[in-house]
């Protein structure tokens, strides 16, 4: 059964934050604007410093936003999930793609060009007005990471991911999709000072680790560890 009909993609895209209160009437003519495209795990979607890729919505997998510093070392801006819209910068100023963005699980996305985007935008004003509170929802985002890299120690940081990527403490975290380098990326830091600091959350007894994977035997400990009150990362992470 073909879950991504027209009917069907008008109902997913009504459910972004950024086209809610839309009439069907304008998600429908959105919907025919825009293309599905499938990515397999491992492929790129876009590439940071290219001409707009155009605006993105997921419906199915896991994507991350990555930069490359100097030295070639990648930086996990965010992951992006379903129903998540990305790469709204570039289709607002028309300058390159500010990230890249890779497929960590096989996808299917949602894309509208630039053009098309700007075109229903002069028929639908309240585009450009969701548009901008999704911005500003990303920019304070932005501000988190910055106090995070100014404040936080790298164990209080790789706290707050493990949080993040067990739900809570509530799943496991699988160890071959997330490895040293890949929490390196995510908490802004090198591979050695991962591994320094998930020994000591293991000696301490607040994480189980083994080859394949990461258990939070005790969330409490590891929220002190991030130095963050629990509901106040609620709050963060639904922002």
């Amino acid at each position: 059964m073909n879950l991504f009909t027209k009917d069907n993609l008008v109902e997913r895209l009504a459910k972004v934050n950024h086209f809610k209160g839309l009439p069907l009437t304008a998600i429908s003519d959105i919907v025919f604007a825009g293309q599905l495209n499938r990515y397999k795990a491992g492929s790129i979607l876009f590439h940071e410093g290219d001409p707009c890729a155009g605006l993105f919505v997921i419906f199915k997998g896991h994507v991350h936003l990555y930069k490359l510093g100097i030295q070639g070392q990648e930086s996990i801006i965010t992951s992006i999930k379903p129903v998540i819209m990305f790469n709204e910068v570039p289709v607002l100023d028309g300058e390159p793609n500010t990230v890249s963005a890779i497929a960590v699980q096989e996808c299917i996305t949602w894309c509208i060009s630039r053009d098309r985007f700007h075109a229903l935008m002069k028929k639908y004003p309240e585009l450009g007005t969701g548009l901008l509170m999704t911005m500003a929802r990303r920019n304070r985002l932005l501000f988190n990471r910055y106090e995070d890299l100014l404040s936080r120690p790298v164990i209080a940081r790789l706290a707050k991911v493990i949080i993040y990527l067990s739900d809570d403490g509530i799943n496991s975290i699988n160890r071959y999709h997330y490895d040293n380098q890949k929490f390196a990326a995510l908490a802004a830091t090198v591979p050695e000072a991962i591994s320094r600091s998930i020994k000591i959350l293991k000696e301490e007894g607040i994480l189980e680790v083994t080859r394949g994977k990461i258990e939070v035997l005790s969330l409490d400990q590891l929220y002190e560890k991030a130095m963050i009150e629990p509901l106040g990362f609620r709050h963060y992470k639904q922002n």
